[in-house]
């Protein structure tokens, strides 16, 4: 995905967690880290699950160990990192079954951007995660996403189906690298009311 659909879909994770769930991240942070995986050397290497695995299961895992009971700009510029990826993961056109060249990608890109600007309001309603059950660990939180990325809808020109995914994925990836850091959180199922009250 191209910045500008990273920024669209950072803002929907940062409205959705704040108002839904009472998790508030620091704005400015979290969609610098939405957007700079694109602007820095990694740019070199496709956004692909294949390519970047190892090194999102380890940033997850080093997520889980940070402090949130202060959620600073860093924090909310790792988590944003994730998004990023995640959000690229689950983008037909960085996945293997795209079968365009450079010119379709960007093409591809274009299109998601103009839908999601368009319907944004639409995607603001929508209630993506009305619950989660809390892992264990951060192992269960990378088997959680690699399952999230292999049920993926694959239908071509399925621009709202792809969009949905990608932000549901993101911000069940904050609530769980969240609620697994949070202490005697641990296995439980949480709804968005639930945890607010704690």
């Amino acid at each position: 995905m191209n910045s500008p659909n990273h920024i669209l879909i950072g803002t929907l994770i940062y409205e959705y967690l704040r108002d839904k769930y009472g998790i508030v991240l620091d704005k400015p942070g979290f969609l610098q880290g939405n957007t700079c995986p694109d602007h820095s050397l990694s740019f070199l290497r496709p956004h692909r699950m294949r390519y970047c695995k190892g090194m999102i299961r380890r940033k997850t895992e080093r997520l889980c160990r940070a402090d949130w009971s202060e959620i600073d700009r860093r924090t909310s510029k790792k988590l944003g990192i994730l998004c990023h990826y995640y959000s690229d993961f689950l983008c037909l056109a960085h996945n293997p079954e795209f079968s365009g060249g450079l010119k379709e990608h960007v093409r591809y890109e274009n299109d998601l951007l103009l839908f999601m600007s368009r319907n944004y309001d639409r995607f603001r309603r929508v209630d993506y995660v009305p619950w989660v059950q809390v892992p264990e660990n951060p192992e269960e939180i990378s088997e959680h996403m690699r399952e999230l990325f292999f049920e993926k809808p694959t239908a071509q020109d399925d621009l709202i189906g792809e969009l949905v995914y990608a932000v549901r994925a993101c911000i069940e990836l904050a609530l769980l690298v969240f609620f697994q850091s949070v202490s005697g959180t641990q296995g439980q199922v949480l709804h968005k009311k639930s945890f607010i009250a704690l």
